[in-house]
């Protein structure tokens, strides 16, 4: 009985040692993993309060460690003046925003985008006036530069959206341009484009957008891989899995290096009123509350590997909602890391779902 206590010890004992030497193993394993993984950049978009959006700097705040740029949504085309931009906030404002950033360690890029006028012609003209002119041209070129070293910006992303064709070499010829007078004072430029699949399912305003000319002169392509449905098709995923996949292996076959390609994110979802035909941008928040209040239950579309849940409202209207959450942004960074891309870009910051901060540096190394 003494000798097989003694046996029972040694092999209970044993067993903890192998169990401990085994967790030891799996923590060092992750540890190295971390360490040999390419670092990747993480940029988000950053707003202002936006009716009842909240606005982003809590979360700069909060996740900074998982951030390597904020991109501040404050400047667009101005439409009396060409070539000038209009700005949505004060010079104390902006100084305020960057050197808060600086001092946590992440880079800040000035947006400029021609959307948010009272109809969607405009921004399609005043664009048109800069890039179609010289003159214009050299102004808003000259203006940037200026701006970006007066606030110390680190790049620039321009966002301009919804083209006329015929623009379309004109648009690289502008980035080319901003790329040579900008890379000699260090800055970083960086276009926004649509998503583009080369097929059906690309965004009707992708055709505007030549990604091999953009790819080549600018120093990275933000694909915006997100709307594959919205209020003009019917209910589905913001950005299912494989027509973001299509989307990454166009950009590759029109040869934009991956190294220059940073795959949107969205933070938001939509919320379809099928009873009424319309839909309503909708942050995560808001969408939990909604499924809070109608008793609603979250579904996992296998297809797109996306959430989604239905209800019928107070009105008798029933209701699809589809949204991206931590759970689908972890197939997005595992395409980031299949595809060896730059990075993310979220749109945008605030209206995600907070578990995203956890999921981002378990998948990818941030850059810092």
């Amino acid at each position: 009985m003494e000798k097989n206590g003694y046996r029972s010890f040694a092999i209970i004992t044993l067993s903890m040692a192998l169990l401990l030497l085994s967790s030891c193993s799996q923590s060092q394993k992750k540890e190295v993993h971390n360490k040999t993984k390419t670092p990747r950049e993480v940029l988000g978009f950053y707003t202002e309060q936006e009716g009842t959006f909240p606005g982003s700097q809590p979360t700069v705040n909060s996740q900074f460690a998982s951030l390597s740029i904020i991109a501040p949504f404050w400047y667009k085309l101005d439409d009396q003046r060409s070539g000038n931009l209009l700005v949505s906030v004060t010079e104390d404002h902006k100084r305020k925003v960057i050197q808060s950033a600086h001092k946590k360690h992440v880079k800040v890029y000035m947006v400029v985008h021609n959307l948010l006028y009272e109809n969607m012609e405009k921004g399609k003209k005043v664009a048109s006036n800069v890039l179609d002119n010289d003159k214009n041209r050299n102004v808003f070129i000259q203006n940037i530069r200026n701006e970006m070293n007066q606030f110390n910006y680190d790049g620039i992303n321009i966002d301009m959206e919804n083209l006329y064709l015929t623009d379309r070499d004109s648009f690289s010829l502008l980035i080319k341009k901003l790329s040579e007078a900008l890379h000699p004072d260090g800055k970083v430029v960086t276009v926004s484009v649509p998503a583009n699949t080369g097929d059906s399912r690309a965004n009707p305003w992708s055709p505007w957008f030549d990604y091999e000319k953009l790819g080549q002169f600018s120093d990275r392509l933000m694909i915006m891989t997100y709307d594959e449905h919205n209020p003009r098709t019917p209910p589905g995923s913001t950005a299912s899995v494989n027509w973001t996949e299509a989307t990454i292996r166009y950009a590759l076959k029109k040869r934009v290096p991956p190294s220059k390609i940073l795959l949107g994110i969205a933070g938001y979802g939509w919320d379809w009123d099928t009873t009424a035909k319309k839909a309503v941008y909708s942050s995560f928040a808001q969408l939990m509350d909604q499924k809070t209040k109608y008793k609603a239950k979250v579904s996992w579309d296998s297809r797109s590997q996306t959430p989604h849940f239905s209800y019928v409202d107070k009105n008798n209207h029933s209701h699809q909602a589809w949204f991206e959450n931590s759970s689908s942004l972890r197939f997005k960074l595992n395409l980031v890391e299949k595809y060896n891309l730059r990075g993310i870009g979220i749109w945008r910051l605030g209206l995600e779902d907070p578990l995203s901060w956890k999921a981002i540096p378990e998948k990818i190394k941030v850059i810092k």
